[in-house]
């Protein structure tokens, strides 16, 4: 009697076991893949601020006579440091953004340093890009701004250049992720003054005409 009273408990108790587990919702869990390619990086047709940072060299195209008719040559080659701000327009085929471009270069007479200027440019520029929705995006653009130049030499004194400017700009931009992108590019800016100006010792007249810049640049895209 002992061992039917243990057998029906025991079966019992399994039962009710069973039972318990059968009423446990049944869930998949994912399984990972080691060798899943990562997503491609995705279009977003949405507006996007942007931020970038810039580096490059400079060919300034200036005019410089001293008193006695002696010209000197142009600015030797300047590097080029800058940053950039704006936004991505939505649908992702144009580009609106400033731009703030500081560089340096040097002038020689008879193969001496004989004066040194210093170029700020501020710019706003307008770009059309192609291809937008792939990773590389060749594009060009347009801008308008105000140049500030200031030169000087030991023997002819000083002399400041403000003027307003226009130019053109184009270039190729690769989307390396989601947000950041790398381009390079060139772009050349004209001065709209004809006025050679005289500096202050009254030794040597000048006039900055153009600058074109090649550049490459990195830009965050929030």
């Amino acid at each position: 009697m002992r061992n039917k009273t243990f057998i029906i408990s025991a079966f019992t108790t399994l039962l009710l076991s069973t039972s318990a587990q059968a009423a446990e919702s049944f869930v998949l869990q994912p399984v990972s893949d080691s060798n899943a390619v990562a997503p491609l990086v995705k279009f977003d047709d949405s507006t996007h601020y942007f931020v970038g940072i810039t580096g490059g060299t400079s060919n300034i195209s200036m005019t410089a006579i001293t008193a006695n008719n002696t010209q000197l040559s142009s600015p030797d080659a300047a590097g080029v440091v800058g940053a950039d701000i704006g936004f991505y327009t939505a649908g992702g085929a144009g580009r609106i953004y400033y731009s703030w471009q500081k560089m340096s270069a040097q002038s020689n007479l008879n193969g001496t340093k004989a004066i040194e200027t210093d170029v700020t440019l501020h710019l706003l520029n307008a770009d059309y890009i192609f291809r937008a929705d792939k990773t590389i995006n060749p594009f060009i653009g347009a801008h308008l701004g105000y140049m500030m130049a200031d030169s000087k030499g030991q023997d002819y004194g000083s002399n400041s250049q403000s003027d307003k400017v226009l130019g053109i700009q184009a270039g190729v931009a690769w989307r390396i992720s989601n947000h950041i992108t790398a381009e390079i590019g060139v772009r050349h800016t004209a001065t709209q003054s004809e006025d050679i100006k005289p500096w202050s010792s009254k030794k040597m007249t000048s006039q900055i005409k153009s600058i074109s810049t090649g550049y490459a640049s990195l830009n965050y895209r929030f």
